[in-house]
């Protein structure tokens, strides 16, 4: 089952579900960062002095895309709608 034979709308679905997952895993990143833990100061700040590091992000960013876009892939592969 390949992901480029899929009509048009679950292509666009399965990018959605992607870019979805890898707000998540963004949103996930933050909280698990030691930057969101500093009280008293500013968080808008603080999230892009952690985005200045892509090394701390990137990882949540591609794990929840990943995750989203399998998620996706083992629901329509489960369902058989194609």
């Amino acid at each position: 089952m390949n992901p480029l034979h899929w009509k048009r709308e679950h292509q666009i679905a399965w990018v959605i579900t992607m870019l979805a997952g890898a707000a998540a895993g963004m949103i996930l990143g933050w909280f698990a960062s030691p930057f969101s833990h500093l009280w008293g100061a500013d968080t808008g700040t603080l999230f892009l002095a952690w985005l200045h590091y892509p090394v701390t992000y990137w990882p949540w960013l591609l794990g929840g895309a990943i995750a989203g876009g399998l998620t996706y892939y083992a629901g329509d592969l489960l369902t058989g709608a194609r």
